[in-house]
């Protein structure tokens, strides 16, 4: 038998696999649903990739990092959660199989061809397993891929399209195959170093008692994670407060633009998109109260020698000003002071000009004017002799003045002066940024007269309070067949729910995906813990101890792992509740947040349940042997 050739080897596993369905057919579910993580994972990358690279062909384009690093995070978590399933399952076959694998040695089978009956049964499986985990893993990649791409800047026009290629396919192979090698080393290593006489003996790692080494605390922890990811994600679902927060986004009741003027994955952008008719058909919609239009021209701006000694004097001095130029404008052999040389000569800065009707105007925020108000008079405003200055935004809350009000600047050879600095809010303002740019704001009839006569980038339509509901099922009917978009308070609440939609689906997938471990892990110690006290359970038996009575003492045990879940689940549940969930919230504009732990009220009892049914059932198994071929186990 120590020369047995590959193909009685070969036709040894298939005997196995045919012996051990049971077994296999858990070992098989272990490796599709791998191959489901991987499968949807790579084509959700592979789709945006796609995305990416078809829209960003001649043109300017990024991908956030923030987005390659969450998909980065989350292939190592994919890859060690297949690992940990895999193995424990093959784990648990080793366990139960090894009084096999020693009678196999003890007529002269080697370890190499024991170790490569092992390596053919997963071979087997990854065979039948892989074509349906990746059909389940592109169904799930093509649910998910539409609501991340609608929150992922990973640009690309066409978001929420599946592009498949045979390298997705490759890919997802390749690292199901990889997976389940790693995953089934140790358990070959195990079974093919293992003599005949120990392999009548062999515990798994429990000790002579039946308990298991260590592997408590990894049990009881492999459940509670689940639990605490689960209830975290139903925390930060839970505290959306989506009608309050469109009260806060919206400018005005609606606001029309082109549909991929807010696109980040559009690099070409029509900032002329809203013409007369759909103007004139908005304004004969019943309840509509105004109408204002905000138009847009990208150029430079020409300061004269004053305005650009005191721009440098104060803002190309401050050391905010510097670092943002060394960031994006200066690179080997050209420094700062190269960069303030060169524009010192042309006194320019790139920049927007911005003409706004009348609803606009009263939409703009921080106004400082040069009367001390903080109101824009639009009486005063519209003489056509003056101009708005925007602040310079560097961070979330910081600010610097480029020009100052009362300064004389110029726009296309006509004088003005600087009436007010104010903020323009960034739900309205052209959605491409330079790291430096001064942008000006001209009334409408003003804009129109030195730029000549062209569209609206955006429209803003107040309407009456009862008429919102009529005015927005016209609006999304007109939008449905343009080029136009709209975002509203009822639009902005229904994307908001798919954010919330989007929490609450991955936090649930990931905790299936770690309390199937966990259960697993459970699973794998108590049957372990079970198979190898066979003899001690019919010793029992033959001296009197009842079959309820002994799947008591294995409930009991259960039970045990029960109580240290529920008492850790509950207190790190709460302290990342109030501690990092809170601050996560917090920071999201759209949360107000909600202690809660209702998921593990509903469900610790499911783990309850699962908890008795798992020792029981195993204890059923066993009890099928006779207790004289139990009490003839070694």
């Amino acid at each position: 038998m120590a020369n047995t050739s590959k193909k009685a080897v070969k036709k040894l596993a298939l005997k196995s696999l045919k012996m051990n369905r049971a077994k296999n057919s858990v070992l098989t579910f272990s490796v599709i649903l791998t191959t489901v993580l991987f499968s949807s994972l790579f084509t959700i990358v592979g789709s945006l990739l796609s995305e990416f690279r078809a829209s960003s062909m001649g043109q300017y384009n990024y991908i956030d990092m923030t987005a390659a690093l969450v998909c980065a995070a989350a292939l190592a978590i994919f890859i060690f959660s297949g690992y940990l399933i895999i193995s424990n399952v093959f784990n648990l076959n080793i366990i139960s199989d090894m009084k096999e694998y020693g009678l196999l040695k003890s007529i002269g089978t080697t370890g190499k061809q024991i170790k490569n009956m092992v390596k053919v049964r997963a071979k087997r499986i990854c065979f039948v397993a892989l074509p349906i985990g990746l059909a389940i893993g592109w169904a799930v990649g093509g649910w998910l891929l539409p609501m991340i791409g609608k929150f992922i800047n990973t640009v690309g026009v066409n978001k929420g399209h599946v592009h498949m290629s045979i390298w997705i396919i490759l890919f997802t192979i390749v690292f199901v195959y990889f997976t389940v090698s790693i995953s089934s080393k140790k358990p070959c290593r195990m079974a093919s170093k293992i003599s005949p006489v120990d392999a009548t003996r062999f515990t798994g790692g429990l000790k002579k008692n039946g308990k298991p080494k260590r592997r408590t605390l990894l049990v009881v922890l492999s459940l509670t994670l689940p639990l605490i990811v689960l209830n975290s994600a139903h925390t930060i679902t839970n505290s959306f407060s989506t009608e309050a927060y469109a009260e806060d986004y919206v400018v005005s009741d609606f606001c029309v633009q082109d549909e991929l003027l807010d696109n980040a994955g559009a690099s070409e952008k029509n900032v002329n998109a809203v013409e007369g008719s759909f103007l004139a058909e908005a304004s004969k919609q019943e309840g509509v109260e105004k109408i204002g239009n905000l138009y847009l021209n990208h150029g430079e701006h020409v300061f004269s020698p004053e305005v650009w000694s005191e721009i440098e004097d104060y803002f190309y001095s401050d050391e905010i000003v510097k670092m943002q130029i060394e960031s994006f404008y200066t690179d080997e052999g050209y420094s700062v002071n190269d960069y303030l040389k060169d524009i010192h000569g042309k006194r320019t800065m790139e920049g927007n000009t911005y003409g706004i009707g009348e609803l606009v105007a009263d939409k703009l925020e921080d106004v400082q004017t040069m009367d001390g108000t903080t109101s824009i008079d639009w009486g005063k405003f519209n003489s056509g002799n003056f101009v708005l200055a925007e602040r310079w935004q560097f961070a979330n809350d910081g600010f610097l003045n480029i020009v100052s009000p009362g300064d004389k600047i110029e726009i296309e050879g006509h004088e003005y002066t600087v009436y007010a600095l104010v903020d323009i809010p960034m739900e309205i303002e052209y959605p491409v940024y330079a790291p430096i740019e001064c942008n000006f704001i001209l009334p409408e009839d003003e804009y129109l007269s030195v730029y000549g006569k062209c569209s609206p980038m955006r429209t803003l339509i107040d309407v009456e309070d009862d008429k919102e509901s009529s005015f927005e099922e016209w609006i999304s009917c007109y939008t449905k067949s343009s080029s136009l978009s709209y975002t509203s308070k009822q639009s902005v609440t229904e994307d908001n729910k798919s954010f919330g939609e989007l929490f609450a689906v991955a936090g649930f997938v990931v905790a299936v995906i770690l309390g199937i471990i966990g259960i697993m892990n459970f699973a794998n110690t108590m049957i372990a813990s079970i198979i190898s006290r066979a003899r001690e359970f019919a010793m029992l038996e033959a001296v009197g101890m009842t079959a309820k009575q002994q799947k008591r003492q294995l409930i009991k045990e259960g039970l045990r792992y029960f109580i240290y879940t529920s008492f850790l689940s509950v207190i790190i549940s709460s302290i990342v509740n109030v501690t990092a969930v809170k601050l996560f919230v917090n920071n999201l504009p759209m949360f107000s947040w909600k202690f809660s732990l209702t998921s593990l009220a509903v469900c610790l009892p499911l783990i309850l349940v699962i908890i008795v049914i798992i020792p029981t059932a195993t204890y059923k198994r066993l009890r099928k042997r006779s207790v004289v071929e139990r009490l003839r186990t070694e």
